[in-house]
């Protein structure tokens, strides 16, 4: 083992930007993941289109992915036995946002919260420049 005094720490100053900039491309690997999940279930996103469709034509203003996506769970466990079909709890925001995406008229159909790195963003935006939180 080493002395103790040749362990020492290098400093390195992390600034707002450049966690914000961490924060992005974090994001951006979540919403890859998403669109590659997506790309290889192509029949999840014509189902969840379809369901949300038909929601808004019998008239509704607002509605819950977390019930379009449940229907979907609920089909797709009864229809395949081996259990291999799975829309993870992240993904139905997801679907989500890319229905707002891909039918901008029905922007607001669902309500979607800032994800975590997207809150996270805004608040180091929020904050003077020499402030930053290190822990919760």
């Amino acid at each position: 083992q080493e002395p103790y005094h040749t362990l020492r720490r290098a400093r390195m100053t992390i600034t707002r930007q450049d966690t914000i900039d961490m924060l992005q491309e974090k994001l951006d690997m979540r919403r890859k993941r998403f669109l590659k999940w997506l790309s290889e279930n192509p029949d999840v996103w014509t189902e969840f289109c379809h369901l949300s469709l038909m929601a808004i034509q019998n008239g509704r203003k607002h509605y819950s992915a977390w019930l379009i996506s449940a229907r979907i769970r609920c089909d797709r466990e009864i229809k395949s036995s081996d259990g291999d079909y799975k829309i993870s709890n992240e993904r139905i925001g997801w679907l989500a946002r890319y229905f707002h995406h891909k039918y901008p008229q029905y922007k607001g159909f669902y309500e979607t919260r800032p994800l975590k790195e997207e809150k996270q963003i805004q608040e180091l935006l929020a904050k003077p420049d020499n402030v930053v939180q290190l822990y919760r």
